[in-house]
Order: C-alpha cells, then sequence, then structure tokens
C-alpha cells in the first residue's frame, strides 16, 4: 500500500537564478550527497558533474558529511521537493519507495509540510551550457567565491552537537523532595523512522552526552514517537507488524540506557491509527468512519476486537518493556484515530456504532483502554491523558469520565488571550511571547485534582514555532515568569511537567533557568538569582538589561498558530524573494514561500508588518547591550548566548524585510523607509551573517523533526537570489 502525495503538473517553482536546473541540483546537494549519486540523477558522469562545480565556484571534490543522510534527509527532501521527482529523490537518498512513502506519512507529518502534495520539476538532466548561460554562471562562480571568502571556513560540522551538551553540568541533579514528579523532554537529536530497529541509530538519537546533561539539569525523562502496529502484533494484518520484536528490543535497550542515567522513557500514544480504505475491503467490520478526502478510515474504538488491541498492546508493552516510565495518550491529533478525533465538537460522529457515543465517552474509552492494558501488569507505568483538542466544557467533562490513577496534562498557555495591535489572539499551544499558564488550564488542572488525578502542564521553554532556528530563544523574563506562576498556581499546581515537543530539546540556559524551580521550597528565587546560576561569573546586572530587552522585544511577536505554522521565521535567511507571485501557499513549518496573506493570518498587514518592526528593532536594541560581554566571549555559555541572540536579530529582521518586499511587489501601501533594492542587499548581509554563525555552531537552524531549516549552500544560493533580482531590477530601469 504504497502512498505518496498526489502529483500536481500545473505547479511548477520558479528558480531563476540558475541559468539551468541541474545547476540547482548540484549547488544544493554539493557535499550533502555522493557525486556519484547526483550524477545519476542527472544523467551524467563524475568528471561533467566536477566540471558543473567548479564553473559555479564550489569545490571540485568537497568532503561528504556522511550524517546527512541518516540524521538531515528531511532537509535534503526539502530542498529537492522542488527539483527532482519521486524516482530520482529515491536515487538521491538511496531508498526504496516503499521508504520514502513511510518517512513522508510517519515523520511528523512530513508530507502535510510539504504542502500536501509533490509539485511539477523542471527538466534537471545534465546537459552543455549555451553562451549566454556560460557567462551567467560566471557571475555565479563570482558571488559564490565574494562570499565563500567573507564567510568563517566552518569549525563545527552539522550534526556536531556534543560540545553543547556538556556546557550545563555533568553531576546529576539531586533533589530532596522534588516539586515536580516527573520533568520530560524530547531528545534533541532524536531521528524519525524505523530508529527503535537499529541500535546505531538509536544512540545517535540519544547519546550519552545528551542524557548525562539533561540529568545534570533535573530532568527525570525523555519522550518518543511510536506507531504501536510497528512495536506489537498486529492482529489485523501481521505483514505491517514485520519487526516488532526487534523493536520491543530497541526499546529494552533504550530504557536501560537511559536508566543509568536516571531518566525513564514516554511514548507518545496517538491511536488506533487511521488506515486507507483498501485495507477495509477485507475487514468492513474495522471501519468506523473515513476522513473527509475519503482516504483513511478509523478503526472503530466500539468494536470488542479493536479495544483489545489497544488494551491488549498497552499490556504488553508494559510487561516486557519492565523500565518504561509512561505513556501519554492524545486523542483529538491532526492524526485521524478514534471516530470522534475529527468530529466537530457537539456533532455527531458518522460510524453507526459510535454514533450514541459522546465525544467525551469516546475519548475517556481510549483512554481508559490503554490504562486497563498497562494496570494489569504494572503499577509504576504512568498513564497520562493529554487534553489537547478537548475543547472547552469537553475536557472537565473527560476528566471526571477517567479511572483516578489516570494523570491529566493540559498545554499551559491554552487560550490564554491577547491584544495585539487592535487584534484579539489566542493561544493553543506553542507560545513563550504569550505566556502561560491560563485560567482554562489552571481550571483543567484544579478539576483534575478535585477528581483525584494528578496534573501535567505541557510547556515550551527553550523555543517554540515562534522560532525553532536556534537551539533556544533568550526571553528569559517571559520563561521565568511562567515557571514562577505555575509554581505559586496553589490547587492547581501541575504535579508534573513536559518540557517540550519535538523542538526545545537542547540542553539550555532556559532549563536551567527552569531547574531553579524543581526543589520543593518555601523561597522563590528572584530573576537575578537565577541568571548568576545560568551564567556564573557574568555581569548579571548587564545580561539583565539585555534579556529585558529581548523578552519586550519577543512580547511584540504577531502571535497566532497561523503565524507560527505559516510564517517565514525558521526559513527566513534562506527563504527566497521571487520577482513574481510563486503561486504557492506557505506550508506548516515547511516552506513560507512568498505567502504573505499566510504570513500574517489574522492579522491586517500593517499590524503585521508595524509588530514585526517593533520586534526587530527593540531585539537589536538588546543585542548591542550584550555586546560587549558576549560577541568576543572565550566563555562557552555566553558564546552560545551571543550565537542564539545575533540569528535571532536576523531572522526577525528579515521577517520583516521579506513582509515588505512581498507588499512592495504586489503594490500593497506600505509605509516604510526601506527601497527594494535596499531589502535586497540586507537580505544577502542577514543571509551571510547567519551563515557566519552557523560555520561555528552546529545547533543553528536544526531542529529535530525538520532536520536544518538551511545549510551553508542555500544560504549562498540566496545571496545569488538576490543579486540576480538586484541584476532584473536595474535591467528594468534602464529598459525604462
Amino acid at each position: 500500500m504504497i502512498q505518496v502525495p498526489p502529483i500536481q503538473e500545473d505547479k511548477l517553482l520558479p528558480l531563476p537564478h540558475f541559468p539551468a536546473a541541474y545547476q540547482c541540483v548540484i549547488f544544493r546537494n554539493w557535499g550533502l550527497v555522493p557525486g556519484e549519486r547526483i550524477a545519476r540523477v542527472l544523467g551524467t558522469d563524475q568528471a561533467a558533474l566536477e566540471d558543473s562545480a567548479a564553473t559555479m565556484g564550489l569545490p571540485r571534490q568537497p568532503e561528504v558529511c556522511g550524517d546527512w543522510l541518516a540524521k538531515g534527509y528531511i532537509t535534503i527532501i526539502r530542498y529537492n521537493w522542488h527539483l527532482l521527482s519521486y524516482e530520482n529523490l529515491c536515487v538521491l537518498l538511496d531508498w526504496p519507495m516503499e521508504r520514502l512513502a513511510f518517512v513522508l506519512q510517519e515523520d511528523d507529518f512530513l508530507e502535510v509540510k510539504l504542502g500536501g502534495f509533490k509539485p511539477a520539476v523542471p527538466d534537471c538532466r545534465y546537459r552543455p551550457l549555451t553562451e549566454q548561460e556560460k557567462e551567467e554562471t560566471d557571475r555565479i562562480r563570482k558571488i559564490v567565491t565574494e562570499v565563500s571568502e567573507r564567510i568563517p571556513p566552518v569549525t563545527e560540522k552539522p550534526f556536531e552537537f556534543e560540545r553543547h551538551f556538556g556546557m550545563y553540568g555533568r553531576e546529576p541533579m539531586v533533589l530532596k523532595d522534588p516539586r515536580y514528579e516527573e520533568r520530560f523532554v524530547y531528545s534533541y537529536c532524536a531521528l524519525f523512522g524505523d530508529v527503535l530497529a537499529d541500535r546505531a541509530l538509536l544512540d545517535s538519537s540519544f547519546p550519552d552526552a545528551l542524557l548525562e546533561a539533561y540529568a545534570a539539569l533535573g530532568i527525570t525523562g525523555v519522550w518518543i514517537h511510536i506507531v504501536l502496529y510497528n512495536l506489537v502484533p498486529y492482529p489485523f494484518d501481521e505483514t505491517l507488524s514485520r519487526g516488532w520484536e526487534i523493536r520491543q528490543e530497541g526499546l529494552r535497550y533504550l530504557t536501560e540506557k537511559l536508566d543509568r542515567w536516571g531518566l525513564r522513557l514516554f511514548l507518545y500514544f496517538n491511536e488506533p491509527r487511521a488506515m486507507p480504505m483498501a485495507f477495509f475491503e477485507k475487514r468492513p467490520e474495522l471501519l468506523g468512519m473515513a476522513n473527509a478526502a475519503g482516504t483513511l478510515g478509523t478503526l472503530c474504538v466500539s468494536r470488542p476486537e479493536v479495544q483489545a488491541y489497544l488494551r491488549d498492546s498497552a499490556a504488553m508493552l508494559a510487561g516486557n518493556i519492565p523500565l518504561l516510565g509512561g505513556i501519554f495518550t492524545i486523542t483529538a491529533s491532526e492524526n485521524l484515530t478514534n471516530c470522534y478525533s475529527h468530529v466537530a465538537y457537539g456533532e455527531r460522529t458518522a460510524c453507526p456504532r459510535c454514533r450514541d457515543m459522546t465525544h467525551e465517552e469516546s475519548f475517556a474509552l481510549v483512554n481508559r483502554l490503554v490504562w486497563e492494558g498497562i494496570s494489569s501488569v504494572s503499577p509504576t507505568v504512568r498513564v497520562i491523558a493529554w487534553t489537547w483538542g478537548w475543547h472547552g466544557e469537553c475536557a472537565r467533562e473527560v476528566i471526571g469520565m477517567l479511572p483516578e490513577e489516570i494523570s491529566v496534562m493540559n498545554v499551559s498557555e491554552q487560550a490564554v488571550a491577547k491584544n495585539i495591535g487592535e487584534t484579539r489572539t489566542s493561544v493553543l499551544d506553542y507560545s513563550i511571547s504569550v505566556e502561560g499558564p491560563g485560567e482554562y488550564a489552571l481550571g483543567n488542572w484544579r478539576r483534575a485534582h478535585e477528581s483525584g488525578h494528578k496534573a501535567y502542564a505541557k510547556i515550551q521553554a527553550n523555543n517554540t514555532w515562534e522560532m525553532a532556528a536556534v537551539p533556544y530563544v533568550p526571553a528569559f523574563e517571559q520563561i521565568y515568569r511562567h515557571i514562577r506562576r505555575l509554581t505559586e498556581a496553589g490547587e492547581s499546581r501541575p504535579d508534573g511537567l513536559m518540557l517540550s515537543w519535538s523542538l526545545g530539546g537542547c540542553p539550555s540556559a532556559s532549563l536551567k533557568l527552569l531547574s531553579a524551580f524543581y526543589e520543593e521550597s518555601d523561597r522563590i528565587p528572584e530573576l537575578k538569582e537565577v541568571y548568576g546560576k545560568m551564567f556564573p561569573g557574568a555581569d548579571a546586572d548587564m545580561l539583565a538589561e539585555a534579556f529585558r530587552g529581548f523578552s519586550e522585544a519577543f512580547a511584540q511577536y504577531p502571535f497566532h498558530l497561523g503565524t507560527v505554522y505559516q510564517g517565514p521565521q525558521e526559513h527566513a535567511p534562506a527563504n527566497l524573494l521571487y520577482e513574481e507571485p510563486s503561486g504557492f501557499r506557505a506550508t506548516m513549518t515547511g516552506f513560507p514561500y512568498d505567502d504573505l496573506d499566510g504570513w500574517r493570518s489574522i492579522f491586517p498587514l500593517e499590524t503585521y508588518l508595524a509588530q514585526l518592526k517593533k520586534m526587530s528593532d527593540r531585539w537589536h536594541e538588546g543585542l548591542a547591550l550584550l555586546a560587549p560581554m558576549c560577541r568576543e566571549a572565550r566563555d562557552a555559555l555566553l558564546g552560545e548566548l551571543w550565537d542564539c541572540a545575533e540569528v535571532c536579530d536576523c531572522h526577525f529582521r528579515s521577517m520583516y524585510l521579506q513582509s515588505l518586499f512581498v507588499a512592495m511587489r504586489e503594490g500593497r501601501a506600505v509605509a516604510c523607509d526601506e527601497t527594494m533594492a535596499e531589502i535586497l542587499r540586507e537580505e544577502e548581509e542577514i543571509s551571510m551573517r547567519v551563515a557566519a554563525v552557523q560555520a561555528r555552531n552546529a545547533t543553528i537552524g536544526y531542529e529535530a523533526s525538520n532536520h536544518y531549516f538551511y545549510y551553508r549552500n542555500v544560504l549562498m544560493e540566496k545571496v545569488i537570489s538576490c543579486r540576480c533580482l538586484a541584476e532584473r531590477a536595474k535591467q528594468r530601469e534602464g529598459g525604462e
């Protein structure tokens, strides 16, 4: 059942800054993929390939980093999505089509991040260049040579994270009276795919240096995504479970490894997974309801055999993995699972068996089945029901239906509202700029305690989709206020913390800040005191002044789930500008394109631009305050702080400039001092500034579920593109 996103032949992305499309393939993949694979894709030989690279200013024989294919394949897929067919993508990656299909479907919504369809691709076959194309290529060579001389050489290669993990102590944090029973994160460098079947990939995803840092920062556990039918015998189609014994052994190996550092493993349980409609041709009795497109169907949890599958599978995992820390469930996510998972609250499912059931009963049933399985074999494995998607009164009702032994987790900042400009916005999750906890979360935690449950808070402490291209955003005042309010929440205070989604798991100054609150005490530490622990020996007063600037800047962020999912913030220094509208809509954290209306979401254009400028200007002021202490600092902690702060400065300014560029290109009335030519020049400088930081800091641009948002070659490509646009603008002006 190989299913890949459909191809739309009418959607082709222009790339006019390269004379020939195959040159773009070479430029983006040079040093990431072995040359012989690039040559096979282009239909040429190694000699011609090296000649073509050299004409663009690239080294004939680059050092190929083997980690890209194992740890950066999402980046490779993304930067070739508009260039290569499915077949050529598989050649480039050296994958069978089945693996590509699985990765697109299961790697944290990758096919959604890529747009849900495969665009048309240009003819990338190698051919000799025309004389005019040779002249244009020579201009590219000169630009690449110039940029290469201005950007420092790489001193820390991609994926070399270990230095950063060792900055925050090596001795495990020992707490006499922990305030929060669990504090778990997502591994900063965890890989997706079939990791549990490969010890080497497990060790790469959970390196000892990272686990040591977590223990030193007071972290008690890590969590991973799972697909249940890969871990247990799937009673409805055993072929889907091939290798489950190996993966369970991988789970045991991982829990034993974590245990050496005092850490526990938590599984993200998003079940039962929907299946393609063809699956139900032989099993019609299992079908609950189909999705809107009619391509997927739910396994109806009203069916006894589906209930047995959930119950027995949970029991098998808890019984066979004795060191397992827990399972946290989600029953109304973007993934279609139970028959109410995608049904609007208050409406009834199309499933004839579940129609007499309510949302609350369906969600409670799934959680109860999982708990029944686990509790039948283990008294120590925690079950945590995440309220994500249980809107309004639904959450309160479900909490009352759950067995007392199930803990209840709520996003801390959920439903917090804020006026930004004249626009009212509110949070579902993923916010540092709009601070938690909110009354909705506090109410659910209070309700949980009243019903005999423990309560958990899911927060984002390091970064969010507001800005995920740095290991942490130094908006420390917001983070401090958030954890302080949680600590002082009285009867609503949560009993445990989930500290990150797939982003936000890097050992950091932010996690150091949080650790100051882990020991139960009547005294709440003051902010400057915490800064002193985060950056020992540094001038806390000077830091506090700079950090206030960063926090005041970040408070201006035009936050809405639409802006953080569709906006250009993650990719900004590498996101290309287009002379004409591209015709593509921004995708979730994947491709921003030039979709200004998607970027701004609910905000009027004037408000969006004004907020971006306020944020950028105030951040830059904070950066100037930090410069005397950090810019040339030899202290590793201050050096990393500077890198994060400078890259944020670049991204925030680029967000503003790109929004201006698109607005001006489309003839929208905007008040600004910048010209199109100035925007292009500054965008060049931003790309080179970020490339310079990334050359010495491998964490820049990286996030576990997206891999690298950008890398050296595509940052150089942005410069080439800006020069191309500037040259075309001059030609038009000359013609006029």
